[in-house]
């Protein structure tokens, strides 16, 4: 992904400070972000930034390459063998930067510990990729009132009702691109669902669309990935999301910071049992 993972969260801290208005500058300690992932079938993808000063002044977004971390060591272990992930650029994730490798592809039902060592700083985490995906029986397109080429997707999918899942929808459009955006509201826990759900799929936020429109236009192609995830990657991911429904600003959605389960840092490493489908708008 997955992304998540831009958004899956380009530079995530800026999420992650809270802020009040009347400060021009928030003077804190630098600290390293992470955006890490692992999926069924996949290899894992990490992206590693610093946070950014939280200031009223103006910043390009050319300078935000000045906050990526490329020579950190990255390991990733599954409790039988530990596998350095390498940096390399990647223009189809945002930031174009990230660690990976082709010697490790995520299992279900297995746990994944994430070391990062940069400068004088360890961080760790833990995550475990559920032992089931999802049971999707299928997406439908309704087209939007009042427009001609604007259209909302729903998904229909089942539930266990004999266990805890925690689901989330990620949503892409471009060909170009492998990172995928956290949908709009699509963090979706069982205990608020009937064992046949249907659950509205909105297009992933990214920070550079200032004109959001949650639907779905003609000639899109768009790729739909519905996960479950462990309780601690869900804690992060649902705080996420309605942080974005309560402003337009990605940046500074809200006064509290995010939750996370980096020690040692912030941002996510989340595992994902997923299944994905490819739709094209018509």
């Amino acid at each position: 992904m997955k992304s998540l993972f831009s958004y899956i969260l380009p530079f995530l801290a800026c999420c992650l400070i809270a802020c009040d208005d009347s400060d021009l500058t928030v003077d804190t300690p630098q600290s390293v972000v992470v955006e890490g992932w692992i999926e069924n079938g996949e290899f894992p993808i990490v992206i590693i930034t610093k946070t950014l000063p939280v200031t009223t002044e103006y910043q390009s977004m050319n300078d935000l390459s000045d906050y990526l971390v490329r020579w950190a060591k990255v390991t990733v272990s599954d409790g039988e063998r530990s596998v350095v992930l390498t940096g390399l650029y990647d223009e189809s994730y945002y930031p174009p930067y990230i660690y990976t490798t082709s010697y490790m592809r995520g299992e279900l039902g297995k746990t994944y510990t994430l070391t990062v060592e940069y400068e004088d700083k360890k961080l760790t985490a833990t995550t475990t990729i559920p032992a089931s995906i999802p049971i999707v029986d299928h997406y439908q397109l309704e087209q939007c009132e009042g427009s001609d080429n604007q259209y909302q997707i729903k998904a229909y999918f089942h539930d266990n009702p004999n266990e805890k899942n925690y689901y989330l929808f990620f949503t892409k459009t471009s060909l170009e691109s492998n990172h995928y955006l956290a949908s709009y509201l699509g963090a979706v826990d069982d205990g608020m669902i009937t064992d046949d759900v249907e659950y509205p799929v909105y297009r992933g936020n990214q920070y550079e669309n200032k004109d959001y429109i949650p639907y779905f236009e003609t000639g899109e192609i768009v790729s739909v990935k519905l996960a479950q995830v462990d309780p601690s990657s869900f804690l992060f991911w649902d705080q996420y999301t309605k942080a974005q429904s309560l402003t337009s600003n990605m940046f500074l959605s809200t006064s509290t910071s995010l939750p996370s389960n980096i020690h040692g840092g912030v941002g996510y490493w989340s595992g994902f049992a997923s299944v994905t489908t490819h739709l094209e708008i018509e």
